[in-house]
Parts: structure tokens; C-alpha cells; sequence
């Protein structure tokens, strides 16, 4: 690595951070690689580059351009934090979190490098933690909205509600039109029991302060489905796409809302969007989708395979493809759904330390209803009528909580050694070890439920029953169950096929990719669980 440019290297850097900025990202690259290959070591000149990779999303590259320079163990704080940031985008968190870690520790004094570390640890879930490194990167002199809406959301974690609130309008105080912000201050408020108007105030001032911007208008769009309901978001949608016509985000959110009541109109604007950018994965699921809603299934699937073909992990693609062999009474689709070997359910295990399984529940019950603390429901989650815990629960020190990781090792192994081994999307997988990927619990209210959902991140998921109503008795309405195979984007003549009835202390295990939500319920008594994702090692 050259530590001292010649006056010409210097001059194409100028050359090629001006075009940059001009918004020339090819011919910024060029620029950029030119020096590169005359001076491979030209550590400016990779950081130029890499940051330009990772505004075009290509992050892959952005990564193996900082390798060679992370190996040497001479890369400067600018290049760590490229490599960092290529890391959190192709989701390895916990490596970022890392090469994060070692900037500041090239550049202690660093209020950018504190605020990095902050957001890497509240990634996590490390809220105390992130507190810390936050208010470090305060004190250092950052004031920017992003380290406050970083610190808000830990310090919400922790449950410092009044704190969080102050965090969160301290960084729209900054930047009135941080849609982020305004979402997580309104989703805030309205959690604590807030109205849906005081809920969407902050996003209201928002747009009035900028009409025409898209990011805030489907930010909006997405709280008005939680707190009003889909109908309002439906219309605010429509405005927003004609008042800002050919937006792509905005087109695609459009769609989603119009599967239900105008399906044509959804797969015109999903095609629309396609035929601008053929590329995008948005797009083609969007069409997807579309395509399931108007029986088109022939084309459904083609879509879902070609996005399964990109990322043979996409668990959407892996739901969508089985709704349209579904449909066509395909047998791949009944293998996708394979309920007696894919769906298990079975009692925990008595973890050590207790000596009945229902004074462990009773235990676990205590320290999981201290935790919720909320009076609503969180936006953009599958639950309606009830609360969700706002901490991953792997990371509490609880010991009650912290006994469920290890009670639910043997259901776990038996799930895995009764499912066994083939080439289908789930049991490729099943092969070397799994981790817990975040870990909730919902307490359902009376006439609470969850809409039907996947979970995208996982690759199999969980309903661990630890409150339990009376209303499950009733076998004929199922009310309160666990329900499988209903998709919640329109697929006309698929319905639930599959139930499982909630047990204290059962634990259901299924594929992640699989369509489930539950049967609302009567009654004055709560159904709480506590939830996990489990992700497989294996190699792709």
C-alpha cells in the first residue's frame, strides 16, 4: 500500500470523487479502477470505489475489493468501514459488526466510527450497549438524526419509553423529514396507546413540509394499514402514485394493495414496473403475486422459479411457487406442503434447574408478561389486537427466558431426524448446525390474531404456546389455533388445510417459506407465546 500519492494520482482522485458527485457513477468507475490497476495499493482510490459500489447495491464487489486490503491488516478506518458496510448489506451482521469495531478501534476518537459501532450493536440487539456507544459518539460531537433514531430504538429496547420518544424527536428535530424517524416515533406512540392521528402526526408534518416525496408517502401508506386500516392505505397509495406518477416504490406498494379489489390493475403496474427495470426481484414478485391472484398460474410459477434460480434461499419465492403448483394441482405443491412430516408439534423439554415442566411455564409465563409493556400492536408485523416484545429474547438474562433455549434442543433434533434428508428447499438444508435467529413473544388479546405471513429471514419457524385460552376447546370454530396453507396475497381456492391446536408448553416447528396465521378468538383471556426463527449453517 503507496502511503504517499504522486501529484498525479492525486489529480485522477480529484477527477474521479468530482464525478462522483456529479452523479457519473460509470464514468467515476472507470476513473476509479484506472488507478487501481496502475496502483493496486491505491487505498483512496478503493475506498472511492467501494463506497460507489455500495450506493449501486453491489455490495458482493464493494466486499472483495476491501479483502485484500483487510488481509494485510494496514486497512485505514475508511476502508473498514466500506468492508463493513459491504457485510451488513449482504447480511453477514455479525462480521460487520466486527470490521466496525476495528475502526474505532484504529480511530478511538472517531464520533463516525462510535455512531457505526452503535448501529452495529443495535442491529443485534445489544440495547444497553448500543446506549453506550451512542451517547460516546455524543460526546465526541455527532449530533446527526441517524445516531439519535439508533439510540431511541435502544433505548425503547430497554423499555426508557419517555427516553426513546425524546430520542426519536430529537432526530425529526434535526431532520424533519426523516421518514424513519417519523415512523418509529408514530409507531411509538401509538404501541404506548396512542390514537392513529396522534400515531401519524409526525409523518403528516413530514410530507406537508415535502409533498412529493415518495419515501415519506410509503411510509405513510404502510402505517395507515396498522393503525386505520388497509382500505385508507389503499386510497393514500393511489394519491400518492398520481401525484408522483411512474414511482416505482410507490407502483409496487400500489399493486400489493390493489390484489384483493383490482387485480388487473396489480398486474399492470407490477408490469409496468418489470418492463422499467427487468432486474429488479420487487418487480417480479409484485407480477408474481398478481399472476396468483388471477389464476395465471403457468406464469406465476415462472416468476417464482427465476427468482428461486437467483437465491435458492428466498423462502417468498419458495411460498409463492408452491401456491401456484397448488393451484394447478401439481404434486411438487403438496410435497412443498407436506404437513405429517413438515408441521411437528411436541411438548417442550423440562429445561435444568426446574423439576416440572409446569413450573417452568409458570415461571417463564411471570417473566415474559413483565415485558409486555405495550398497549398495541407494532406496524409492519402479522399480529392485530395484542402486543409484541420489543427485545430479541436470545439476549435476556432472565433465567426462565434464558431456559427455553436449551428446553427446546430436543424438539428441535427430533423435528430435524424426523424430517431427514432430500433435495427440496427444506431438507437440502437440514444438514450441519442451526442458530436461533431472533426470538418474540405476541400476547394476542381476545378477538387478537395474526394475519396470514412467511417469515422471509428464516428457515424454520415456531409458536411455543405459554398462555393459552379457554376458547381452543372449541374444535368445530378452531378458534385461537394455528393455522397453515391460507397465502395472505390472493390465491383464489386456496384455504387452510392444516391446524394445530395451542398447548401449554407445546412447541410447533415448520418451514419458514409456509403460509400460517391463526383463528381469531372470543373470550377475556390472552394466548401468549414466545416465538423463534432458526437458520440453517449449511453451505448454499
Amino acid at each position: 500500500m503507496s502511503s504517499i500519492l504522486s501529484p498525479t494520482t492525486v489529480r485522477e482522485l480529484d477527477g474521479a470523487r468530482m464525478l462522483q458527485q456529479q452523479g457519473r457513477a460509470a464514468d467515476a468507475e472507470t476513473a476509479y479502477r484506472r488507478i487501481l490497476l496502475r496502483e493496486r495499493g491505491c487505498e483512496p482510490a478503493a475506498v472511492g470505489l467501494g463506497r460507489l459500489l455500495l450506493d449501486q447495491g453491489r455490495a458482493e464487489e464493494a466486499q472483495a475489493l476491501a479483502r485484500p486490503f483487510i488481509r494485510k491488516g494496514k486497512a485505514g478506518v475508511s476502508m473498514l468501514s466500506v468492508s463493513a458496510a459491504a457485510l451488513k448489506a449482504l447480511g453477514h451482521k455479525a462480521e460487520s459488526l466486527a470490521v466496525y469495531q476495528a475502526a474505532a478501534a484504529v480511530a478511538p476518537d472517531s464520533a463516525a466510527t462510535a455512531h457505526n459501532v452503535a448501529a452495529g450493536l443495535g442491529d443485534a440487539g445489544r440495547n444497553a450497549e448500543t446506549v453506550i456507544e451512542a451517547e460516546r459518539a455524543f460526546r465526541l460531537g455527532l449530533d446527526a438524526p441517524e445516531t439519535w433514531l439508533v439510540y431511541g430504538r435502544a433505548l425503547q429496547g430497554l423499555r426508557r419509553l419517555d427516553d426513546a420518544q425524546a430520542a426519536f424527536e430529537r432526530a425529526l428535530a434535526r431532520r424533519p423529514t426523516y421518514g424513519d424517524a417519523a415512523r418509529d416515533l408514530g409507531q411509538l406512540i401509538w404501541m404506548r396507546g396512542g390514537s392513529a392521528q396522534s400515531a401519524l402526526a409526525a409523518i403528516d408534518t413530514a410530507l406537508a413540509l415535502a409533498p412529493h416525496d415518495t419515501t415519506l408517502a410509503l411510509v405513510k401508506t404502510r402505517m395507515l394499514g396498522h393503525v386505520i386500516d388497509e382500505a385508507a392505505a389503499l386510497d393514500h397509495a393511489r394519491s400518492a402514485l398520481a401525484a408522483t406518477p411512474g414511482d416505482p416504490n410507490l407502483a409496487l406498494e400500489l399493486s400489493r394493495l390493489s390484489l384483493s379489489v383490482a387485480p388487473h390493475q396489480a398486474h399492470d403496474l407490477a408490469q409496468q414496473v418489470l418492463s422499467d427495470f427487468p432486474d429488479s426481484p420487487g418487480a417480479m414478485r409484485a407480477l408474481c403475486q398478481a399472476r396468483l391472484a388471477l389464476g395465471e398460474v403457468v406464469g406465476a410459477a415462472q416468476l417464482a422459479s427465476a427468482l428461486l434460480a437467483r437465491d435458492d434461499r428466498d423462502q417468498q419465492a419458495i411460498a409463492d411457487l408452491a401456491s401456484a403448483w397448488r393451484l394447478a394441482s401439481d404434486p411438487r405443491g403438496a410435497d412443498l406442503y407436506d404437513y405429517d412430516r413438515m408441521v411437528r408439534a411436541q411438548p417442550l423439554d423440562t429445561p435444568p434447574g426446574w423439576s416440572r415442566l409446569e413450573d417452568y411455564l409458570a415461571d417463564l409465563r411471570t417473566a415474559l408478561i413483565a415485558l409486555h409493556a405495550w398497549k398495541a400492536h407494532p406496524l409492519e408485523q402479522s399480529l392485530r389486537g395484542g402486543s409484541q416484545t420489543a427485545q430479541n429474547l436470545t439476549l435476556s438474562d432472565d433465567p426462565a427466558i434464558q431456559g427455553f433455549f436449551t428446553a427446546i434442543q430436543g424438539p428441535i433434533r427430533a423435528y430435524r431426524d424426523a424430517l431427514g434428508s432430500g433435495q427440496d428447499p427444506l431438507r437440502r438444508r437440514n444438514r450441519g448446525s442451526v442458530h436461533v435467529h431472533g426470538a418474540w413473544s405476541v400476547r394476542l388479546a381476545p378477538r387478537g390474531f395474526h394475519v396470514d405471513h412467511i417469515h422471509p429471514e428464516g428457515w424454520l419457524s415456531s409458536a411455543c404456546y405459554i398462555d393459552v385460552p379457554d376458547a381452543v376447546r372449541d374444535t368445530e370454530t378452531k378458534a385461537g389455533w394455528l393455522r397453515f396453507g391460507q397465502p395472505a396475497t390472493p390465491a383464489p381456492g386456496l384455504t387452510a388445510e392444516h391446524f394445530v391446536r395451542p398447548e401449554p408448553g407445546l412447541l410447533a416447528l415448520f418451514p419458514s417459506y409456509m403460509w400460517h396465521g391463526t383463528v381469531p378468538f372470543e373470550g377475556d383471556q390472552p394466548r401468549m407465546t414466545l416465538a423463534f426463527d432458526l437458520i440453517s449453517d449449511a453451505a448454499r
